[in-house]
């Protein structure tokens, strides 16, 4: 099932991702062209509407309900132009003329004007000057009702100067305007810090879905913002990139906390995560085939996207409160806080608590991602240091058991030697009465013939002692067969007391096996020249010292005062256990190269 689910993944966000690229490219050559722009803003809202032959008058913003596709829909009202006004024009999804004093304008939305694969031009906004006219002078706008919706939405006009119209805008939209740039800013900084973190920690990819995510809500609330069409003038694009963004959000979110949070049961959350890809894909699918455009396929996704937040949310709680996972337990706040907002945007496209659409989501979204950020940071940090901790227990643990393993070694030596002396002491009555036979006949020759054989025949025990420390002693005795066995030329002159009550026996293993570990890992990798251990300790004014030198290839990193290793690609974790342990009882380590030779350098105070 896992297998099946991760390969319909991969195609939906091969899909997901070809159709992205198709339809952003489709949306090229479309870019509105700038007008040449020349102090207070006049509303335009009490106009008189006519459709087909009803006149009534309207307060705008209004909705004409009920059109068939296509539908002429005229508004008329007079307007007061003072010199370097412009007018500002919203239409969503419609194409419309503009007259003033029955000349055409400015007009858009021609078949010709947009991509094929969109049913309906974009939302347009635009601020059209107004140079050569004064005074009070008739206004017209004439509409074509939307094919992709039976509703036509008017927003009031706005006669002024640029900055003016600029200056109202941002009054009512400028807060959400800069927090969408910031949420660009801070999905694109995450990624960036991804790029940097995976490589070495693979559950540094959290960052990479904290940004997504952070990108994907940036980019619709970009798109969506009317102050966005005045600066950037391509509708297309930025009716892309709003819905792209917002069909998206759900997925990288999930991907975050499968990954940030260890769940007994992930899967029905990754079929959630299938769904939503799924379903974004089928999206952009339908509309760059022009079949169902994205101003109609949202209305599904009003209802996916908060299902799938408070599904999630629903998820952690149960995962806290059923297991007690405290990953759970502190990400539940700020997902709630996500999924709660993600409902009340709905309810506020319904109701229209506030005119701004998008600010509750995306202000939830702000209060999510800091909460989320500060929790995800404090996460990986112990993440970090937990794989630390597990790589040194690991290590010591090994260390443990060669110590067994030599000490086995030295048992299995003593028993040989133990049979043998008894076979011997089996033998002594029949080897004394032959000495004695020789003895009393003086045959010296044969007597001595026959001693020489009798202690070539006594077992010796040929292990080497480097150390009185028998634990040391077993990792320095099987580093030094390994290092032997590799062609490695070694030299020892250890100086380790028996009994150390200031320093455990495990703690100084994980000194001299690092080091050794490193040493022979260091040598193996060289292509050329000799290669050679040299490692001394001495016991003086209550202080180890802990000295090697060893050959290695030259090739020497360090970043940020810790070694790189060559061997995982990684922040040596060998080098940081010797120096932890050494901070540990009041010492210190320092590593540094000399041409081809490096030099490791330990104390301990006892």
């Amino acid at each position: 099932m896992n297998k099946a689910i991760r390969t319909i993944f991969s195609l939906s966000a091969i899909l997901y991702a070809l159709c992205l690229f198709a339809l952003l490219t489709g949306s090229r050559g479309y870019r509105k062209e700038t007008p040449s722009y020349q102090n207070s803003v006049e509303k335009i809202q009490q106009v008189l509407a006519l459709i087909g032959k009803e006149e009534l008058e309207v307060t705008l913003p209004h909705s004409f309900s009920s059109l068939p596709p296509r539908t002429p829909v005229t508004l008329t009202a007079d307007i007061f132009v003072e010199e370097g006004d412009c007018l500002y024009v919203k239409s969503v999804y419609a194409p419309f003329k503009v007259y003033i004093d029955d000349t055409l304008l400015y007009e858009t939305g021609q078949e010709d004007s947009y991509p094929k694969f969109m049913v309906d031009p974009a939302t347009t906004i635009i601020a059209l000057p107004l140079d050569g006219f004064r005074d009070l002078v008739p206004f017209r706008i004439e509409y074509l009702s939307p094919k992709t919706r039976s509703t036509l939405a008017v927003s009031p006009f706005l006669v002024g100067r640029l900055s003016d119209i600029f200056t109202c805008l941002m009054e009512t939209m400028g807060i959400p305007f800069i927090i969408s740039l910031l949420q660009i800013a801070i999905g694109l900084l995450l990624a960036f810090i991804a790029l940097i973190v995976t490589p070495f920690e693979r559950k540094g990819v959290v960052f990479l879905y904290l940004g997504l995510a952070s990108l994907a809500v940036g980019l619709w609330c970009f798109g969506e913002c009317n102050l966005t069409e005045i600066l950037i003038h391509n509708p297309t694009l930025l009716y892309l990139l709003a819905f792209m963004g917002l069909y998206t959000i759900p997925v990288p979110l999930l991907l975050f906390t499968i990954t940030i949070i260890s769940f007994h049961n992930e899967y029905p959350l990754r079929i959630l995560c299938l769904v939503d890809l799924s379903a974004a894909a089928s999206a952009f699918l339908l509309q760059l085939l022009g079949i169902v455009g994205f101003s109609q396929s949202m209305y599904f996704f009003h209802i996916l996207i908060p299902f799938s937040l408070l599904f999630l949310a629903g998820s952690i709680l149960y995962e806290w409160v059923r297991y007690q996972n405290q990953a759970a337990r502190q990400f539940f706040p700020p997902v709630a806080v996500l999924a709660l907002s993600a409902a009340f945007e709905v309810a506020n496209y319904i109701l229209r608590f506030t005119d701004v659409l998008s600010s509750v989501f995306q202000f939830g979204t702000v209060l999510f991602m800091l909460m989320s950020g500060v929790i995800g940071g404090l996460f990986f940090r112990d993440a970090l240091q937990l794989k630390q901790q597990k790589q040194q227990l690991a290590f010591e643990v090994s260390l443990m058991e060669t110590q067994v393993k030599e000490q086995k070694k030295h048992y299995q030596v003593l028993l040989q030697n133990a049979k043998a002396v008894r076979e011997q002491r089996h033998d002594l009555r029949h080897q004394l009465a032959v000495i004695r036979s020789y003895n009393q006949e003086g045959d010296r020759k044969n007597l001595a013939d026959y001693l020489d054989t009798l202690v070539e025949q006594i077992p010796s025990d040929q292990k080497i002692i480097y150390c009185k420390n028998i634990a040391v002693n077993a990792i320095v005795s099987h580093y030094a067969a390994i290092a032997e066995e590799k062609g490695i030329a070694c030299s020892f002159q250890l100086a380790v007391p028996e009994h150390l009550e200031q320093i455990t026996d495990s703690s100084l293993c994980v000194i001299f096996g690092n080091l050794l570990e490193n040493a022979i890992d260091a040598c193996l990798r060289m292509s050329e020249g000799s290669m050679f251990i040299r490692m001394n300790s001495r016991l003086e004014h209550e202080m180890l010292t802990i000295t090697m030198d060893n050959s290695f290839d030259g090739r020497f990193t360090e970043k940020g005062g810790r070694l790189f290793s060559n061997k995982r690609n990684d922040f040596g974790v060998g080098t940081a256990s010797v120096a932890a342990v050494a901070a540990q009882h009041g010492g210190g380590a320092r590593f540094e190269a000399d041409g081809l030779v490096f030099l490791s350098s330990v104390y301990v105070r006892l």
